[in-house]
């Protein structure tokens, strides 16, 4: 009976749940009609909102039933995944509109170019709003649904204006591979009855969590260096229309209400313009009476600032365009206790579409100004331009000519115009010549982007930062650059230039005696390996020499790889046959040499030629392990280089047979699955000379288990005579942390680590305080 009893409890209680959930009513305006031929959420999926967390395949359904339903909408995929799932975007317009969708397209780009001269009353305002760059935040692209039915279906007065007088970018979902694991995740551990306790494991989400892409990459920090699918493609459609207003939609800890932009007034980026802040600050009016009619708290003006732009509400800043963030409070789940009660993921929802309206209804009522500002933005640039002592910036790695292209590459899909420069010229200690450099007048539409990504600001309004406070992008990729006051040193001519990745050869042809190449280019690792994997034997350089090669002297720097062309497992022509493949494949060069005698260094015989072994990498993975920097690691590897990386989990090391594997990477982390016994085979492994990578917090970790020589200094004790009041404590704090800033330091480039750099100096991104000692 006592069984019987449970049972129909539970089944009550589950039933009592399941009606407990909000009706399509509960996030709609109550003053509008629907079209009945259009469905709702509720009705196309059999559930009501926020029941499940719902997936990203469920969320290309319903968008598509809308499209197919509506005169209003078309839907169109601009990029996949790296697990193959499409990123799409809708665009909501009048029927009338979509008739003529292209023309007005190139119309409105004619605001940000700084010769045309348009009516602000004739052109609609262009709206793009996106949901969920991080996987986890579910609320986001749960909410995108509601604003395709309320566009698609919504009849009146207001909604034709609206439709008739903009054109609405939706992008339901950025971050699919990221979305997908989080649904999956939550829906797995979703019990029948309530469960509120955020020690259920529905909210603990297994490593490395679900807010990051495939390769375990915040795509919010992608926007300027676009390395990824998703962020080419979605910055590709920001300047495919250049929107007036671009919404990004997050969720932040669950004790916290909902926040809105803008953010702290002293961490605005200094390119930004005034009136976007102006504007921004305006905007927030509508978010702040829409929240307050349906009694939702929400915050402002604190703890988000609007720096870096690599960031979705950030970016479109320097772009004639009011970004604006919104954070939610998370769930991870479908109910959850918090310090503001008990709050369900369908309330989450519910925010999140109440300021996609008001911001709909901003966008209406600030049309014309927001379009004026839109020209007057990039006719201001140009004026900018005029009176900036820099007048363009020069660059080129004549070392390197695949990092040159690959950094044209980045400057053009951001639509900055770069042109080859013609003429041979030396400053600052740096030397361009024609064919490996580039110049950037800064004198165009992109003006102010070109300074966010050359520019090396070292003063702040404000020392504390939510994010990196530096990012000149030329020193990510070891570029050579200048700043010049004048053109006078340059000659450029045509078209912009497009990127031209090198074509591989042989230089000198085939070769009976070795084949060389030169470590500098950056797709060098991948040639090796290719080679390696081919069964062939390589060496490194330790020492510089050099040849004579179609009668032209060629210095070989420390880390130059030999090949051998006789000694192999394949005869000389085979080599060849080997060697020309992978120069083909890569886009690297080789050089055919056809003595082994030297002019200059060691001959190809010296014992200075190191043999290399092909990598056998191990990569742990798993609790305590920083997923993004693992992440990054992975994607070099794997995309990047081509070389296999086997990831297991780090409290699996201690079952791991090392013998299979020369390399062993701990990426960023803590390891406290790794014990003593662990540590000490980890140990025995490299004394019998196997290669340990640690990065950051690993190396700590390798130093306290004495594996290797590295000590660290201790860090300064705080000033005791320093008072701060209470609400100041966090401000200290600050000031005592490093967030992301860019350090000046010198290398020894006869160190194996730094083969490949051709210059002394190198610049080098830091985070943390963490700093060691001087090796002795």
């Amino acid at each position: 009976m006592r069984l019987f009893t449970n049972f129909l409890i539970f089944i009550l209680s589950a039933t009592l749940n399941l009606k407990a959930q909000e009706p399509i009513e509960y996030f709609l305006p109550d003053d509008l009609e629907y079209n009945s031929q259009i469905p709702t959420p509720d009705q196309f999926f059999k559930q009501q909102l926020g029941e499940w967390h719902l997936t990203h395949d469920q969320v290309l359904y319903y968008m598509n039933a809308v499209v197919a339903a509506s005169d209003r909408a078309i839907l169109r995929e601009y990029a996949r995944t790296y697990e193959n799932r499409p990123l799409v975007q809708l665009i909501f317009t009048s029927p009338e509109n979509h008739k003529k969708l292209e023309e007005l397209r190139k119309i409105h780009l004619k605001f940000s170019d700084p010769d045309e001269d348009l009516s602000y009353t004739d052109v609609p305002i262009v709206i793009s709003l996106n949901y969920g760059v991080h996987g986890n935040e579910s609320s986001a692209t749960n909410s995108s649904l509601l604003t395709a039915y309320y566009l698609a279906a919504a009849k009146g007065p207001k909604i034709d204006n609206l439709l008739k007088n903009a054109i609405i970018l939706v992008d339901p979902c950025l971050n699919p591979d990221g979305f997908s694991r989080h649904s999956t995740w939550a829906n797995m551990h979703q019990s029948a009855v309530k469960m509120t306790s955020s020690d259920s494991r529905q909210y603990q989400e297994a490593w490395p969590g679900c807010r990051s892409n495939h390769y375990w990459f915040d795509l919010n920090r992608d926007y300027l260096p676009l390395v990824h699918p998703e962020s080419q493609g979605r910055v590709a459609k920001f300047h495919e229309w250049k929107p007036n207003i671009y919404t990004d939609h997050h969720e932040m800890g669950p004790d916290n209400t909902f926040f809105f932009q803008p953010g702290v007034p002293t961490r605005n980026n200094p390119l930004s313009p005034t009136e976007n802040f102006i504007y921004t600050k305006k905007i927030a009016e509508y978010h702040s009476r829409f929240l307050d009619r349906i009694g939702s708290l929400y915050f402002a003006e604190e703890q988000y600032d609007d720096y870096f732009v690599g960031k979705g509400s950030t970016y479109p800043d320097i772009h004639g365009c009011i970004g604006i963030l919104f954070e939610q409070a998370g769930f991870r789940g479908r109910i959850r206790e918090t310090a503001n009660g008990v709050k369900k993921l369908s309330f989450g929802i519910k925010n999140q579409f109440t300021v996609t309206l008001s911001t709909l209804e901003a966008a209406m009522d600030l049309k014309d100004d927001l379009l004026k500002f839109q020209k007057n933005f990039y006719r201001e640039a140009i004026e900018k331009a005029k009176n900036d002592p820099v007048k363009a910036y020069f660059f080129g790695d004549e070392h390197d000519m695949q990092k040159n292209a690959l950094f044209v590459q980045l400057l053009t899909k951001h639509h900055i115009k770069v042109y080859k420069n013609e003429k041979e010229f030396s400053a600052e200690g740096k030397t361009f010549k024609p064919g490996s450099s580039y110049v950037v007048p800064v004198k165009q539409p992109q003006y102010t982007l070109i300074k966010s990504f050359f520019e090396e600001i070292t003063t702040f309004t404000d020392s504390l930062f939510y994010d990196i406070s530096t990012w000149t992008i030329p020193y990510a990729f070891n570029m050579p650059f200048i700043k010049s006051g004048s053109l006078k040193n340059a000659q450029f001519s045509g078209n912009p230039a497009e990127p031209e990745f090198p074509r591989g050869k042989i230089i000198g042809g085939k070769s009976n005696i070795a084949y060389l190449l030169r470590w500098e280019q950056h797709f060098a690792p991948d040639a090796l390996y290719r080679i390696q994997n081919a069964g062939l034997i390589t060496k490194a350089a330790t020492k510089k020499f050099s040849f004579k090669v179609d009668n032209k002297k060629e210095v070989f720097p420390y880390g130059t790889i030999l090949i051998p062309a006789s000694g192999q497992n394949y005869d000389v022509d085979n080599v060849f046959r080997i060697i020309s493949e992978i120069a083909e494949t890569t886009g690297i060069s080789f050089y055919g040499i056809e003595a082994g005698f030297t002019e200059e260094g060691i001959y190809l015989g010296s014992n200075s030629f190191i043999a290399l072994q092909k990598p056998e990498v191990l990569m742990l993975a798993g609790r305590g392990v920083d997923g993004n920097d693992a992440g990054e690691i992975w994607h070099m590897f794997d995309q990047r280089f081509h070389i296999p990386v086997c990831i297991t989990e780090s409290y699996a090391l201690g079952s791991t047979d090392l013998n299979k594997y020369n390399t062993v990477i701990l990426p960023d982390g803590s390891y406290p699955e790794l014990t003593k016994a662990t540590a000490e085979k980890l140990k025995k492994w490299v004394e019998n000379g196997g290669v340990l990578i640690t990065v950051k917090e690993a190396a700590l970790w390798a130093a306290s288990n004495n594996i290797g020589r590295v000590k660290y200094k201790e860090s300064a004790k705080q000033d005791s005579l320093i008072q701060a009041n209470y609400a100041g404590r966090n401000k200290i704090s600050g000031l005592n942390a490093i967030g992301g800033a860019i350090f000046n330091a010198e290398i020894d480039a006869s160190h194996p680590l730094c083969f490949g750099y051709t210059n002394s100096k190198i610049a080098i991104f830091k985070r943390g305080t963490r700093v060691a000692e001087p090796l002795t």
